[in-house]
């Protein structure tokens, strides 16, 4: 992941990037405050998309050594491959997709 700052990162993200980089980040399972931390969001608004995804069965709370995770779903990462596809179809600078892990969608629409 690179270094962006919050700031940046924040900038131009809209709910389904939000939703495609906790799913992401959340494959092997993440603890609530690094997602806060990692996706720029705060309490409230994390508290907001765990809500939404966890109803949209993208997002599971799983029990870990005492602590609580969330992982993506079969159902996340289903989500997730169909916003790489997207991300491919719009790419109309090189064909290639131009994500590194996360789905950024721009502002030149």
């Amino acid at each position: 992941m690179a270094n962006i700052n919050v700031q940046q990162r924040n900038s131009g993200r809209d709910r389904i990037a939000i939703v495609a980089e906790i799913l992401e980040m959340t494959r092997r399972g993440e603890l609530k405050t690094n997602i806060m931390y990692k996706a720029g969001l705060n309490s409230i608004m994390l508290n907001k998309y765990i809500g939404l995804m966890t109803n949209a069965k993208l997002l599971d709370k799983v029990p870990f050594k005492n602590k609580v995770v969330f992982k993506s779903t079969h159902r996340g990462m289903e989500f997730l491959y169909h916003c790489y596809e997207i991300q491919k179809l719009l790419d109309t600078e090189n064909r290639e997709p131009r994500f590194d892990g996360k789905i950024l969608l721009t502002n030149s629409l």
